[in-house]
């Protein structure tokens, strides 16, 4: 068997393949001899019907079928033959196949395409020192304080103000009459942070637990309720009770209520830690994705259009996975491409740089690993792990693996520059 390869473009190959005449020949006799021995024609017993008989009635058949099992078979050879692997046939010519004669066909496939890595060893990151100052742990506390603040109900008899949470008991009345869905009992909500209508909110402040409000709100012609589009809606609200925030004291009691901390300043001391750490990780991240997208920017690749297309279905996927089926049927998926295509192109790009770079550098990823990761997702979705040890789950898994290694080894080996506190 002969095979020609031609490129047609870094991303695709024409394959020209010879099949002998000897093999067609084979193949074309052996289809006729299991014709013959099943044929049914009037005046002979199966098997028995004359060769020329069944090549005049069976002709066609025959050849096509021939035709279809030669590139079959014959196909996976060539690949095989030219150390090729496709990602996609894209377009299948075959020659007329005659008696006594080679076969020859043509397949366009897409593949991986070959391109130049840009410099990756030694690129410059310039960045920030990591520093904690006090005010950024004052700010940790405060919020801790805050979440560990208690509510209590305010027994003076004082006006309401911001950082109060009120509680309310409220119905709405549109022409007089009592709106369905436009009730509530006990609904709290914390003053000052736009947690109420404004006019509602205008009304409480400065009131007091115990009194009884009356508060019109007027909705613009544009919401989507088109039953309150415009119309004047008239709520009557009774302040039922209202609580105050209770902050701890920041003392070394309020440290060892946290944990196993023995002071206010062991306390500090933890949170720096924890804020130090939490810095180092988003600057190593900075500096993975600086590399990767100064690698993507200077490389030029002819994306395989298959890659892209996948890429594209997972990113829809990703983005409607929450959205109901009907939704999702009435979306416009080709609207939704177009406004990805370019998102995806990048990311395919960046993919295909992380590749070459991990077999260049013989970055793998372990069975180990794999089966960790496997079991790990399995337990996320709530599966058995035998339904996720499918090849697909299996490859897009080692995939992830070995471009998290490879950016790490990018990183690793890049030129960090620590800006001067000057410059920030």
């Amino acid at each position: 068997m002969e095979v020609r390869v031609e490129e047609i473009s870094p991303a695709k190959r024409r394959l020209e393949i010879i099949v002998p005449k000897e093999r067609v020949e084979s193949k074309i006799n052996a289809l006729y001899e299991n014709l013959r021995k099943k044929a049914k024609i009037k005046g002979f017993r199966p098997g028995k019907a004359p060769m020329a008989l069944i090549k005049s009635l069976y002709r066609n058949e025959v050849l096509n079928q021939a035709l279809t099992d030669l590139i079959e078979q014959t196909y996976p050879e060539a690949l095989k033959e030219v150390k090729i692997i496709p990602l996609k046939e894209t377009s299948i010519e075959p020659d007329n196949i005659t008696e006594g004669e080679a076969f020859k066909y043509a397949v366009t496939i897409e593949v991986i395409p070959e391109f130049d890595i840009p410099k990756y060893k030694g690129v410059t990151v310039e960045v920030s020192p990591i520093v904690v100052n006090d005010e950024e742990i004052e700010t940790e506390l405060k919020r801790l304080q805050e979440m560990h603040a208690e509510l209590k109900s305010i027994e003076e008899k004082r006006p309401l103000k911001e950082g109060d949470y009120v509680i309310l008991d409220f119905q709405g009345y549109l022409d007089g009459q009592p709106l369905k869905d436009f009730k509530a009992t006990d609904y709290m909500a914390e003053l000052g942070q736009n947690q109420l209508h404004k006019d509602i909110e205008k009304e409480i402040l400065g009131s007091k637990v115990g009194e009884k409000k009356i508060v019109k709100l007027r909705y613009p012609e544009d919401i989507k309720d088109k039953k309150l589009a415009g119309k004047e809606i008239e709520l009557h609200l009774f302040i039922k009770d209202a609580k105050e925030k209770i902050l701890p004291a920041l003392d070394d009691e309020f440290a060892k209520s946290l944990g196993e901390y023995n002071s206010l300043e062991e306390l500090k001391e933890n949170l720096k830690k924890q804020m130090l750490e939490k810095k180092e990780k988003m600057r190593d991240e900075y500096i993975k994705n600086y590399i990767l997208n100064y690698l993507t920017e200077k490389a030029e690749i002819e994306l395989p259009e298959t890659l892209v297309e996948e890429e594209l279905e997972n990113m829809i996927d990703r983005a409607t996975y929450f959205i109901s089926p009907e939704a999702r049927k009435s979306m416009d998926r080709e609207k939704l491409k177009n406004d990805l295509r370019s998102s995806a192109e990048r990311k395919v790009k960046a993919q295909l740089i992380l590749s070459k770079i991990a077999k260049q550098e013989n970055i793998t990823a372990e069975e180990k690993e794999v089966e960790e990761e496997i079991k790990l997702m399995a337990e996320r979705l709530r599966v058995p792990v035998e339904k996720m040890q499918t090849p697909y789950v299996i490859n897009r898994i080692k995939t992830r693996i070995i471009g998290e290694k490879t950016l790490v080894f990018l990183k690793d080996n890049a030129n960090i520059k620590e800006k001067n506190k000057e410059e920030n």
